[in-house]
């Protein structure tokens, strides 16, 4: 055998062998994948007097085998003696980070009760929500809400919350692409009061918000009737957003509202990603909202990469249709990152060679430690290495024959 035939031959397996040859295995599924994870709170006290601190701690029990990068723990009080609704006084987001797959994990929690809150009933509510680094899409809020009942009292008369918003008779009105917000305010006396107004494709607690606005009032005895015009929303692509509204009074929250905000038309986005010890990822993607039209999206492609890892790879996933909100798609063998950044890009076309739309998410992992998979699979692939380095040995042992 000519040694430069013998040359390419060895180059041309090094080669593979510097590379993942071996195709994914892709499976397509249209269901849906609920996460099964426990959050259980636990309070050092149930009656509290105004001025002292509730504390206790939450307990987030992960049943999944899946990691849960950049998860935050919700904690809100509410007033159950409003007239109104549901009146938050508090709210808050503790980050946990990561949420490794079986783990537990501890959150403490302390919020001190205004001296001059009223006497009655209060609820705590928790909840687990996912953040990213970097979306265009919808967030993972996947828990179901857990209250805890708590009794407060002041041995004076208290007079906070003083102002409460009046859901009934909140709503917002859209003039060709103009949102007008009108609030309904309810106050216990004259003050004044400020009003902060945010916009944003998704949890306006976490990020920047899209429209972002704050506005100092007057407000009577009784009820207050608050006109906000020009929310500017003509250019939003399809999606949910959310309007959230904060009230303050004398530094003090008032009340908070959130209320959900649809642009309806052809969209895709993300609405889950799952990524296990053993590299198996699940991607769901939701076709929500829509108008009730029997829409198509079009040349739907998924790439997963990794700049820093020097990984990337394409899904083509072809075309779908609004018969159905979400699909799933399970990819085998992910390379196992460890603090570098997974990214995931969705794109699709609206109309068939239309302008191709982009949805991008980057989550950080964290690996408690780079198990690696025992699927039929992997072993397949083991063996077929061991051939390649046998095929190499024998070709460098020609050579040096040679």
């Amino acid at each position: 055998m000519n040694k430069k035939i013998l040359l390419i031959l060895l180059s041309f397996l090094i080669f593979l062998l510097s590379r993942n040859i071996f195709s994914y295995q892709i499976y397509y599924y249209n269901q849906s994948y609920i996460p099964n994870i426990s959050i259980t709170p636990y309070l050092y006290n149930g009656e509290f007097l105004a001025g002292q601190n509730i504390t206790g701690y939450v307990l987030v029990q992960n049943n999944d085998p899946y990691y849960y990068p950049q998860i935050f723990l919700g904690i809100m009080l509410v007033n159950e003696n409003s007239s109104f609704g549901t009146q938050v006084l508090f709210a808050e987001l503790n980050m946990i980070s990561n949420l490794f797959p079986y783990e537990n994990y501890t959150v403490n929690f302390s919020y001190q009760i205004p001296e001059n809150i009223s006497s009655g009933n209060y609820e705590l509510l928790f909840y687990l929500y996912t953040a990213t680094k970097h979306i265009i899409g919808n967030p993972n809020n996947f828990s179901t809400p857990i209250y805890e009942n708590i009794y407060i009292s002041n041995p004076n008369i208290g007079n906070y919350p003083w102002i409460a918003i009046v859901r009934n008779q909140t709503e917002l009105t859209n003039n060709n692409g103009i949102l007008n917000l009108n609030l309904s305010l309810y106050s216990l006396y004259n003050t004044n009061a400020t009003i902060n107004i945010k916009l944003a494709e998704w949890d306006a607690l976490l990020y920047g918000a899209i429209y972002n606005n704050s506005f100092n009032v007057e407000v009577n005895d009784g009820y207050n009737y608050i006109y906000i015009e020009n929310i500017n929303v003509s250019n939003l692509y399809p999606g949910i957003y959310y309007i959230l509204i904060e009230l303050y009074s004398d530094n003090l929250l008032q009340d908070l509202y959130i209320i959900p905000y649809y642009v309806y038309g052809k969209s895709l986005s993300f609405n889950g990603i799952y990524l296990n010890n053993n590299g198996t990822l699940l991607v769901i993607l939701s076709t929500y909202p829509n108008d009730n039209n029997n829409h198509n999206l079009y040349n739907i492609g998924l790439t997963i990469y990794s700049d820093n890892q020097n990984f990337q790879d394409s899904i083509n996933i072809g075309n779908l249709s609004y018969n159905s909100t979400e699909y799933i798609y399970i990819y085998d063998d992910v390379p196992m990152i460890n603090g570098e950044d997974l990214c995931f890009n969705l794109t699709y076309q609206k109309e068939i060679n239309g302008l191709t739309y982009l949805s991008n998410i980057c989550y950080t992992y964290y690996l408690t430690n780079q198990t690696t998979s025992t699927s039929s699979n992997y072993n397949t692939e083991i063996k077929v290495l061991i051939v390649l380095v046998i095929v190499a040995g024998l070709v460098i042992y020609f050579l040096i024959k040679k």
